[in-house]
């Protein structure tokens, strides 16, 4: 695929040369609601919502065969309750405002580069992208489930395994179980998570949605999985550090005051929009990564499709 320094310093400079303002706006709504989802998790940790989910999803864990005292259990809990919190909350928005943020940050790309007008790419961003990339991002919904369930799967017929061989009751077992499955379940979504971000570039630059795109960004990054996990870092990284901004200059200070003043709300709509400008940044990343991979795998794509096994 190619180093992964040079395809983010390709993404670096076409976002400064061509910044995207519109992308960023259109990202500005879901921006605004992961931030606030993140904030409404932690103060619904105080409130009835997100305990009763978490004990719920405790007792899955443990009937499973989890070991109620291992950290991993601990750990899997706390980020399923808050991760299934923010995607209720940010679910209209990432169908709505990020999709056509990364629509248009993508045809706007291919465009410029192809010396195009702007007019036929917007017809295709609303008759063709769009609907692909509904269809892709609920696509990736349930690759993620999968993957959630696989990586479940094998933790508990690891822990099966080892109180089978009378290894549970073992201290020293567990937590080495236990930071192995950190090691395995973080590794394993990161990869999900990349493969899910170019189906959805795969879709806005094709114009065809759905597995056949999940599909497609699986062949693209066969064998450089771990340069698209290494080029999405980045962005993910920069993600982080805006969350916990706003998590310091917002939350903390309206769980502290418990009121929201003019300047807190001046403050979180900028640190919105600086999140907005990294979705779009990210969008661009992968879609270096999109044309990078394509050039590499041309041959073996087009005889894929013209065996079929690509049909739609």
């Amino acid at each position: 695929m190619g180093s992964a320094t040079r395809i983010v310093r390709m993404a670096l400079h076409a976002f400064f040369s061509h910044y995207h303002p519109a992308a960023a706006l259109l990202a500005l709504p879901f921006s605004a609601s992961a931030l606030v989802s993140r904030s409404l998790a932690l103060l619904a940790h105080r409130q009835v919502i997100l305990p009763t989910l978490s004990r719920r999803l405790r007792r899955v864990l443990v009937a499973a065969g989890f070991p109620p005292a291992s950290q991993l259990l601990f750990l899997l809990n706390h980020r399923l309750s808050q991760s299934v919190f923010s995607f209720v909350v940010t679910l209209p928005f990432s169908l709505s405002f990020l999709l056509l943020a990364k629509a248009h940050a993508v045809r706007a790309t291919r465009e410029r580069g192809r010396g195009r007008g702007r007019g036929r790419g917007e017809t295709l961003l609303f008759h063709r992208c769009y609907p692909a990339m509904t269809t892709t991002q609920l696509a990736n919904f349930a690759a993620l489930l999968f993957t959630h369930a696989a990586v479940f799967a094998a933790l508990l017929a690891a822990f099966n395994a080892a109180e089978a061989l009378r290894l549970g009751s073992d201290g020293r077992t567990v937590l080495t179980l236990s930071a192995a499955g950190v090691i395995v379940y973080s590794v394993t979504l990161a990869n999900a998570a990349a493969v899910c971000n170019l189906a959805t570039v795969v879709a806005a630059a094709e114009g065809r949605g759905g597995f056949h795109a999940v599909l497609k960004a699986l062949l693209l990054v066969r064998g450089d999985a771990a340069t698209a996990v290494a080029v999405a870092l980045p962005a993910n990284l920069a993600t982080a550090a805006v969350e916990g901004l706003f998590q310091l200059r917002i939350t903390r200070l309206y769980m502290l005051n418990g009121k929201i003043s003019s300047a807190m709300v001046c403050e979180g709509f900028l640190i919105a929009y600086i999140h907005s400008m990294i979705c779009v940044l990210d969008t661009l990343i992968t879609c270096m990564v999109y044309q990078t991979c394509k050039a590499r795998h041309s041959c073996d794509l087009l005889e894929l499709e013209e065996k079929g096994d690509l049909a739609a």
